[in-house]
């Protein structure tokens, strides 16, 4: 049977590829933007749909739980959705830990991204052209108007996918079953549908790439290097599989990226540091000796990167002092930087300087009230340091903003629990839970939660919560 890491790549990959629309290649035959797909599935459904496949991502898959890279990945994709039309709603962009190179983007705004993709890019440019392909699939609505597509010649297909896919997310053996069964049907259909909606994404997310001030030879760049590099390997990357990238659509975005303005874009420190973190603590691409070899680089960017890298890893392997050296250089030279201030704070933990990290972080969210980065770190080095009520407030008022961040939940169970507070770790156990598709233990959840208070004004709102939760489990049930 296929691993999970490679079903779950074919379960999204499939669904884009037989839920996308058709897309001209000619420009003047495009559907009117915005209304294509509305009588099929509203946006209001759309988002429902998307909501529930996110739920059950979040159970089953890799997803990365690192508020720096995540912080990292946020900025660079809305960067690319506010200079973006057709945006019906937020997006959110989230990480695969998987050294596959891959992105695949689904109904509801939802952007994955693996951590081999950022291994693979060169600059930022690079791997903002992939975000830009993704975006367009969303703003276009491909997954929809496929959808319709596919209902009017063969409408029991389109139920089957769709009811092979969700079943898979719960079950990837029983899933991979149907979900083969029913793709056997229109295979040849489903790839040159595919061939089509690829240009329109590459149209339209090379464009939304120059207004956000990236350079449009980062698309024909990356793609074409991606093809050259695997032309003649049997198993190609899920990217190429999923994405598949012929001579004609390489030289559609060269050819277009030579039509546009190029813009010399500066090298991004952030681009840099992000993917040494994914260097050093998830994909491991480079040996020690390597990054060593970075850290004595005559270019600054590979410097930075080397050094930040052996930091990391200096400070997994419990090698505090060590990384603290490493990253000394870094901090004085840019003592508010987000990356740097994240491993400071593991340092300071790691070494139980309590007040240290407390002083750190307590003058950081000072400055920057709120953000993600900053006060994740502070709520865990307030629990670790003991300081209890701290971490709560911090942490309630985060997700007064951010209500869906399940690793803000998570800390928030923690101290909870370290506070004995039993009612509000429960109650807070089942927020997270109902966020990874479990509503039925999470309903559980806020019964026993009931069950640790006297409050009248508690209980109510735990029942309310419970119809809530009933509410949307009937919904996810409705959707299978």
């Amino acid at each position: 049977m296929p691993s999970f890491r490679l079903l779950f790549t074919t379960l999204l990959s499939t669904l884009l590829m037989f839920s996308a629309a058709v897309a001209a290649q000619d420009h003047s035959r495009l559907p009117q933007m915005g209304t294509t797909g509305a009588g099929f599935m509203t946006i209001e459904r759309e988002r429902v749909v998307g909501d529930y496949y996110m739920r059950q991502v979040r159970a089953q898959a890799p997803i990365i739980s690192d508020p720096v890279l995540d912080s990292y990945l946020a900025d660079l994709g809305n960067s690319l959705v506010v200079n973006s039309d057709n945006v019906r709603y937020p997006f959110n962009f989230f990480w695969i830990n998987n050294a596959e190179i891959n992105a695949f983007a689904f109904m509801g705004g939802y952007v994955g991204v693996h951590t081999g993709l950022i291994q693979e890019a060169r600059n930022e440019s690079e791997i903002a052209a992939v975000l830009g392909h993704e975006i367009a699939h969303v703003t276009q609505r491909h997954i929809v108007r496929r959808m319709q597509e596919q209902q009017r010649s063969m409408p029991m297909t389109i139920a089957g996918l769709v009811g092979s896919i969700l079943l898979g997310m719960a079950s990837a053996d029983a899933g991979a079953a149907g979900l083969y069964a029913t793709m056997g049907m229109s295979q040849q259909s489903q790839i040159n549908y595919t061939r089509l909606y690829e240009q329109e994404a590459d149209r339209i997310g090379m464009s939304v790439l120059a207004s956000a001030g990236f350079d449009p030879a980062g698309a024909p760049s990356f793609f074409g290097r991606l093809a050259e590099k695997y032309r003649y390997v049997s198993k190609p990357p899920e990217m190429l599989m999923t994405h598949p990238l012929p001579e004609a659509r390489i030289a559609d975005t060269r050819a277009r990226a030579e039509n546009m303005r190029r813009v010399d874009v500066a090298p991004s420190l952030d681009f840099h540091l992000a993917k040494a973190r994914v260097d050093a603590r998830y994909t491991r691409a480079s040996t020690q000796s390597e990054l060593l070899d970075m850290a004595q680089s005559d270019n600054p960017m590979m410097q930075r990167y080397g050094q930040y890298a052996l930091a990391i890893r200096a400070l997994d392997s419990g090698e505090a002092e060590k990384a603290e050296r490493l990253l000394r250089p870094l901090l004085q030279e840019s003592p508010r930087n987000r990356f740097y201030l994240d491993v400071k704070t593991d340092i300071l933990l790691q070494q139980e300087r309590f007040d240290d990290v407390l002083t750190l972080l307590r003058e950081a969210y000072q400055r920057s009230p709120n953000e993600q980065v900053i006060t994740l770190n502070f709520a865990n080095a307030a629990i670790e340091a003991g300081e209890i009520g701290l971490s709560i407030d911090l942490l309630r008022h985060f997700l007064l903003e951010n209500p869906e961040h399940v690793l803000a939940l998570d800390l928030l169970t923690a101290a909870y629990e370290r506070s004995a507070n039993r009612a509000a770790m429960y109650e807070t156990r089942a927020e997270a839970l109902a966020l990874r598709g479990n509503f039925k233990l999470a309903i559980d959840q806020l019964h026993t939660a009931h069950n640790h208070t006297n409050s009248d004004i508690t209980h109510k709102r735990l029942n309310a919560r419970i119809d809530q939760l009933r509410a949307q489990l009937e919904q996810a049930q409705n959707l299978m």
